[in-house]
């Protein structure tokens, strides 16, 4: 089932030349549309106004995103994202957090930041670099190493919530493509965070028993990132199909096109229910309790290969566009940029396994 109608699809695309600009704020109307939608709630239990989803069906919603709009997509699926912190953090802040209709959290992983313990909590001092969102967020999260366990890269990592008024969001976000996702980076100096407003992802709560929660951290990110991938590569595809359809008939080029155009579509296909087999059932083994480590590790294969496979397809389809491709006011130049953007995330990567 389609999370979008085609008129929601038009009035997305409607703003692709503006969230193609430098410095673009994402449009308020949009970020509606994803509040309303609870779609940066994905992974937040229904008890504090989520709308809790399994790993499939979320990334079959990233995906449409994403083959709408590029910065759309990416955007809902880093929000969403936010909320496998959910199963890690007490109550109260729990209610704080993701309560409120507008919430969503932004921040990162590393953990760059150095926290002192003081009375009643932390100061935490760092800089975070690639926050998507940070515009918006009305939480941030980050990574920070405890005391000078720090300086000899080794002790104790803690993740630290803060409010946006503690937060210097430093905009560096200068990427070729995903240009309206705000992936800035972010500071805090000497920010008071109480005990309550911290978590460790090694630590699951007791008032969460969502199955999202339990199910491995790195495949789940994988998987989410792979169907932001698979929207841009479909995407891609039909922008390579309408230039064709331009094209006059007889021509050799589109002749030979439209046969690279029908050998990629059959393997995209390919690739796409190769995906979403191996999401499928590892999901179901893990509902079923009997995930393994080597079953959570063929997912991350498939994640890495299947953005592998997609990028060879766009390699494949690039030179028969001409130098229509290289106009980047074209569709296919904002797609081509917006996915290259996207795969080069470092969980994507070939290096990321064995």
């Amino acid at each position: 089932m389609k999370e979008f109608s085609t008129e929601e699809m038009t009035i997305i695309r409607s703003y692709e030349e503006e969230l193609d600009q430098d410095s673009t704020v994402f449009p308020l109307d949009l970020l509606n549309m994803i509040y309303n939608r609870k779609l940066f709630k994905l992974f937040v239990p229904n008890n504090v106004n989520g709308r809790m989803s399994s790993l499939e069906d979320s990334a079959r919603i990233f995906e449409e995103a994403s083959y709408i709009n590029g910065s759309f997509g990416w955007l809902i699926t880093i929000g969403a994202g936010g909320g496998f912190f959910a199963g890690f953090m007490n109550e109260k802040l729990l209610e704080e957090v993701y309560s409120p209709l507008q919430s969503v959290i932004a921040g990162s992983g590393a953990p760059t930041g150095i926290a002192e313990r003081c009375e009643g909590g932390y100061r935490v001092t760092g800089e975070w670099a690639y926050c998507s969102g940070a515009d918006y967020a009305t939480s941030f999260t980050a990574n920070a190493m405890i005391g000078e366990q720090k300086q000899v890269g080794s002790g104790e990592i803690r993740s630290f919530t803060f409010t946006p008024d503690q937060v210097q969001i430093i905009r560096d976000w200068n990427a070729f493509g995903l240009k309206a996702t705000g992936s800035h980076s972010i500071k805090v100096k000497n920010a008071f965070v109480p005990e309550y407003r911290t978590f460790s992802i090694f630590e699951r709560n007791d008032v969460t028993p969502d199955p999202v929660y339990t199910f491995p951290f790195l495949p789940f990110a994988q998987a989410s990132f792979t169907a932001v991938v698979l929207g841009l590569g479909k995407r891609l595809i039909e922008e390579a199909e309408q230039y064709m359809e331009n094209l006059e008939d007889g021509v050799t080029k589109k002749k030979k096109l439209t046969h690279a155009l029908e050998m990629n579509l059959d393997k995209f296909q390919q690739v796409k229910q190769r995906f979403y087999d191996s999401v499928q059932s590892t999901w179901s083994l893990h509902l079923s309790e009997q995930i393994t480590e080597e079953t959570a590790d063929d997912l991350s294969t498939i994640c890495v290969q299947t953005t592998q496979d997609i990028r060879s397809i766009a390699y494949d389809l690039y030179p028969f566009l001409g130098m229509f491709a290289m106009k980047q006011d074209s569709a296919f130049n904002r797609v081509w940029r917006d996915f290259h953007t996207a795969s080069q995330h470092s969980l994507l990567a070939p290096y990321t396994i064995e």
